[in-house]
């Protein structure tokens, strides 16, 4: 499905699993519905490290389509043109990336058969949902950063919104009592470069069965069963399946709260925050390396993910953000 947002927002929501309750993103807005996808593409194996999973999110109220049955890489590619959006001019800090998000892969993305136009098609789709996500971290980040200064004025957070606020964040984030130093650790952004190359590897490219039939960019596992769609080639005796989402949006949020909540990231949390306290650019590439308990390939999965910031100039995007507002006002797009 592919969705113009604007006006769009994070609600709250919660996030269930190893004991951590999270937030979901419900995006409202303008959108257009496409069947999804039927043919079989063979799967891409799961991330391995231990997965914090969440429940099915509710369908986003108020949510207004433009009666659309289906969407092509051809469309999607004309769209992207209408609005001005090449990557070259991303990555050369000429252009905001539009506002333009997709609620599901094009139908046809598998049968490009020029691997370098699908990729470009991947990281298009890809990144607005990234910055989108980010854009929403940066937003929780402020909030923590003057709650943080009223308590160091007045010992306390006088509204009682606030301190319900605060407390929510802290269960999103996989911490026992709020802590707004600890959260600033956790509440952070993830470099574009990182995520789309992540999101490459786990998906193919935006090919594989768990992106096409679940909307699952990062093949995120789940242990609550008919939560996800079951791996073809499953082992015997295991009972995970690969979380599905109602919308790709989805998908990259419970990804970027994955790696800001969850033990086994640790040390991509600690030395991000040393890139903060240095006032350097937070680097995909150099993350990268903390992330051997991602994959069972280990430091080889971190060798694949630096190969395709490098290889697809990945690190160009790291300062990328949203334009102001949807790239058109057309009713049919």
């Amino acid at each position: 499905m592919l969705s113009r947002l604007r006006d769009f927002d994070f609600a709250a929501l919660a996030f269930v699993g190893l004991s951590v309750v999270a937030l979901y993103a419900l995006v409202l807005g303008r959108g257009v519905i496409v069947p999804a996808a039927v043919e079989s593409i063979a799967a891409r194996p799961a991330i391995e490290a231990p997965i914090t999973e969440a429940p099915p999110a509710p369908k986003p109220r108020n949510a207004q389509y433009t009666g659309m049955t289906g969407v092509s890489v051809a469309g999607l590619v004309e769209l992207f043109e209408r609005a001005g959006y090449r990557l070259d001019s991303v990555r050369k800090g000429e252009i905001a990336v539009p506002r333009i998000l997709i609620d599901a892969v094009p139908h046809d993305l598998g049968q490009i058969r020029s691997p370098a136009k699908r990729k470009r098609v991947f990281i298009q789709m890809t990144l607005p949902l990234v910055l989108y996500v980010n854009e929403r971290i940066r937003d929780q980040r402020r909030r923590l950063a003057k709650l943080r200064d009223e308590i160091a004025r007045s010992g306390r957070i006088a509204d009682s919104r606030d301190r319900l606020w605060l407390d929510s964040m802290a269960r999103l984030y996989g911490l026992d009592a709020p802590d707004i130093d600890a959260l600033m650790i956790r509440v952070d952004v993830i470099p574009p470069s990182l995520a789309l190359a992540q999101g490459a590897e786990e998906s193919g490219w935006g090919t594989s069965r768990f992106v096409r039939e679940g909307n699952a960019i990062f093949g995120q596992r789940t242990f609550t069963e008919g939560a996800g769609l079951v791996p073809a080639r499953r082992d015997d005796g295991k009972s995970h399946e690969v979380r599905a989402f109602d919308w790709l949006v989805e998908s990259v949020a419970s990804y970027v709260v994955n790696l800001n909540s969850h033990f086994a990231y640790d040390a991509f949390r600690r030395e991000r925050a040393e890139m903060r306290r240095a006032e350097v650019e937070i680097d995909g590439w150099a993350l990268a390396g903390t992330l051997v308990r991602y994959s069972e390939r280990r430091e080889a999965y971190i060798e694949t993910i630096r190969a395709i910031i490098d290889i697809n100039r990945l690190r160009g995007f790291d300062r990328a953000r949203l334009g102001a507002g949807a790239a058109a006002d057309d009713p049919d797009v």
